[in-house]
C-alpha cells in the first residue's frame, strides 16, 4: 500500500480528534512524516509501535535507526501524487493545502 508523507501542519490534529469507529476507516497508520519517521506519541505511549505493526500488516518494511527511530523507504512505499480528486475536480497538490487553509 502507498504511505503518504506529509508536511502538513493539520494532520496531527485531524489524525487526534480522528474517531475509532470511522466509516470507512481512515488509514492512519499510511502517514508519516516527509522523511518517513514514524512520529513518536510521546513517553509511555505505544502509537508508534502501532503504526509499525499496522504497517508491516501491510507488507511496508520498516527499519529501526538511530536513537529507536522507526523509518520507512518513502521511494519504495511513498505515494506522490501529481493531483487528487476534491469536491470532484482534479486538483493539483500544490494547490491542496491553499484549499484546506480556505476551507473551500
Amino acid at each position: 500500500m502507498p504511505v503518504l508523507h506529509c508536511a502538513c501542519a493539520f494532520t496531527p490534529i485531524a489524525l487526534k480528534f480522528l474517531s475509532p469507529s470511522a466509516d470507512p476507516p481512515v488509514p492512519w497508520q499510511r502517514v508519516v512524516s516527509s522523511t518517513g519517521k514514524i512520529s513518536s506519541r510521546g513517553p509511555g505511549t505505544d502509537g508508534a509501535q502501532r503504526q509499525r505493526e499496522a504497517l508491516e500488516a501491510e507488507d511496508v518494511e520498516v527499519r529501526e535507526a538511530s536513537a529507536n527511530e522507526l523509518l520507512i523507504d518513502l521511494a519504495a512505499y511513498g505515494w506522490f501524487p501529481a493531483q487528487v480528486s476534491w469536491n470532484g475536480a482534479e486538483v493539483p497538490v500544490e494547490e491542496l493545502s491553499y484549499l484546506l487553509t480556505v476551507g473551500v
